[in-house]
């Protein structure tokens, strides 16, 4: 069979271009434009990913301060506690310091013309020894055991002249013999002393 081409080549081209091929021509300018228009849209993913990526950071970083800062306020806190216990120890040290040198004080104006040589106690010299020495706020309480009565009022008047001392009194237990043997008496004397300031 023998085919005959009437339309000739050049159309034949037109026609495959037309059938085969879309051909969209923009101007330049459009083009341009979107070409502008894609690069911002990729540079402002580009951005926004990685100021994502400083906000994450920036915000960890937050966290880790105010952290740190929690910690800062809590060590503040047991400083002062420490500060202040520190103090109430020096207050106490102090304290204990003068109640100590009055305690000693109470004790060393026992008359000591009632002590015989050897420390020990002798019902020839009127002897007056302490049974039990305890102070409380400005409340010192003195009790004792003496052979005579002129042994405990020399003691108690001993005890008035400390310069730390306000007043001294019996207390309700007082002066009072508690055993007459051989023709020794032994008196019990409980004597309440008070503090200056």
């Amino acid at each position: 069979m023998i085919e005959i081409n009437l339309l000739g080549e050049s159309s034949k081209k037109d026609k495959g271009i037309s059938k085969g091929k879309f051909i969209f021509e923009l101007p330049n300018y459009v083009s341009f434009v979107i070409a502008i228009i894609v690069v911002e849209v990729v540079a402002l993913i580009y951005i926004t990913y990685s100021m994502n990526g400083v906000v994450d950071k920036l915000q960890s970083e937050k966290n880790n301060l105010n952290t740190i800062e929690r910690q800062v306020k809590e060590i503040r806190v047991k400083v002062r506690e420490v500060d202040n216990m520190i103090k109430a120890v020096k207050s106490l040290e102090k304290g204990r310091s003068r109640a100590a040198k009055i305690l000693e004080e109470v004790a060393d104006a026992i008359p000591h013309a009632f002590l015989n040589p050897n420390g020990n106690t002798s019902p020839l010299n009127g002897g007056l020894w302490l049974v039990r020495l305890s102070k409380k706020g400005r409340i010192v309480s003195v009790e004792g055991k003496s052979f005579t009565a002129e042994a405990v009022a020399d003691y108690m008047m001993r005890l008035e002249a400390l310069k730390d001392v306000k007043k001294v009194r019996f207390s309700s237990g007082g002066l009072r013999k508690i055993s007459s043997s051989n023709g020794l008496d032994v008196y019990a004397f409980s004597i309440i002393v008070t503090l200056k300031g």
